[in-house]
């Protein structure tokens, strides 16, 4: 018998739980542990020193308490300013949130890109050198929205609050005229219905979730070919929450069913 090691997922709050429902599509067999360390949100208002020490607590928790065989880094700030330190420390596959800002920019027909981020992506250098590089003459905005995490993570999605935080931040876009809107942060993809109200038809909304968890199933398929589960495997998943579990808990079913 197999000695299956779990998949390890971890974001700032309840923003990654879009991934683990993709990864858990995709892997429908595998043992899923998912760290949310809402106790330190939001992770995009955090210096890169803080979120070095954040994530390599993250990271040593669980592997120490589970042994995983690979980690998400299911939050596009951490991933842009510590994927690479934290694949230096550690000697397990660890994915990031794959950027937006390429499929984005290929989609655009008048070349006028929006990305929505918090404010460390958006000011990042990780973020701007991807710009340079695919964008080919495309005219990318970036907006940082400080506010939307918080409020997502509290279980806000469609309230009074949100809406018009969201009419702020989306002024830019509009007034651009921009044809894509890239998320740039996993918490957002639970406002899509609504910035769709917001934005004319024609523009269109992307997210990373699918990418990211066919991602995960590429590095599995490459690095732990032994360690993928089979259908005979009645998967486990695991969450903690480094604030209060039985709030996230209680958020999370009401943004993404009952996976809790």
């Amino acid at each position: 018998m197999k000695n299956l090691q779990p998949i390890g997922i971890f974001d700032s709050g309840v923003g990654g739980l879009g991934i683990f429902k993709k990864i858990k599509e995709l892997l429908p067999n595998e043992d899923i542990i998912y760290f949310a360390d809402n106790k330190n949100l939001p992770f995009g208002e955090k210096s890169v020193e803080e979120l070095q020490k954040i994530t390599t607590d993250i990271l040593n928790f669980l592997i120490e308490k589970h042994n995983i065989k690979m980690a998400v880094v299911a939050c596009n700030t951490a991933s842009t300013t510590c994927l690479e330190y934290l694949r230096s420390k550690f000697s397990i596959p660890i994915i990031g949130v794959v950027p937006v800002v390429k499929p984005a920019c290929e989609l655009s027909k008048i070349k006028k890109v929006a990305i929505l981020a918090t404010t460390a992506t958006a000011n990042s250098d990780y973020q701007k050198e991807l710009i340079k590089k695919f964008a080919n003459g495309v005219q990318v905005i970036n907006i940082p929205c400080p506010d939307l995490v918080i409020l997502v993570d509290s279980g806000e999605i469609s309230s009074p609050r949100v809406i018009e935080k969201l009419k702020e931040y989306l002024l830019p876009a509009i007034d651009n005229n921009v044809d894509v809107i890239g998320l740039a942060c996993t918490h957002f993809p639970f406002l899509k219905e609504q910035i769709k109200k917001l934005v004319p038809d024609n523009v269109a909304i992307l997210d990373s979730n699918d990418a990211v968890a066919k991602q995960a199933v590429r590095i599995l398929s490459t690095f732990a070919l032994e360690q993928i589960a089979d259908k005979t495997h009645d998967p486990k998943y695991v969450f903690y929450a480094s604030k209060d579990t039985d709030e996230f808990n209680e958020i999370a079913k009401k943004l993404v069913g009952d996976v809790c």
